[in-house]
């Protein structure tokens, strides 16, 4: 069966930032599902896996916009020191747990903190970066009406 619309899809990836050496996935690799075409992957992923089926091997290198978008300067805060005091060992580089839009939990990266001031970015990590995914299909299936 290739992959299409409303199907089960499950499949294993290694990805890396574009023009870092990536293979393909091992057995230890988690083993992921999704129903294809319903937005569960990054738009560019999910358009590479149509069409395929169990046992293909491919590789597809996606640009920002196919995958986690362009960094937004906007997403990034600087916030009173204060509204941090139960979190420990707050430093540059800890993700963290913060509301985001209409108080849902989202997470941030620490980029710089002093005395007075913390900066987070909300921005995806892989956001403004070209990946290289590398996938293997191991199985697709019709969805059952529960999925």
């Amino acid at each position: 069966m290739k992959i299409g619309k409303d199907a089960a899809v499950f499949f294993r990836y290694n990805l890396a930032p574009q023009g870092q050496e990536v293979e393909f996935p091992g057995d230890e690799e988690p083993l992921l599902s999704y129903l294809h075409g319903q937005g569960q992957l990054v738009p560019g992923l999910e358009a590479a896996l149509e069409g395929h089926e169990a046992g293909d091997r491919f590789a597809v290198s996606l640009s920002p916009d196919q995958a986690w978008g362009e960094r937004d300067e906007s997403l990034i805060e600087h916030i009173e020191r204060e509204a941090f005091a139960g979190i420990k060992d707050l430093r540059p580089g800890k993700v963290i747990q913060v509301s985001g839009e209409d108080n849902k939990p989202t997470l941030a990266r620490v980029v710089s903190l002093d005395n007075r001031t913390v900066v987070i970015d909300t921005n995806h990590p892989y956001a403004g970066v070209s990946l290289e995914f590398r996938v293997e299909v191991t199985a697709v299936r019709d969805a059952t009406p529960e999925e």
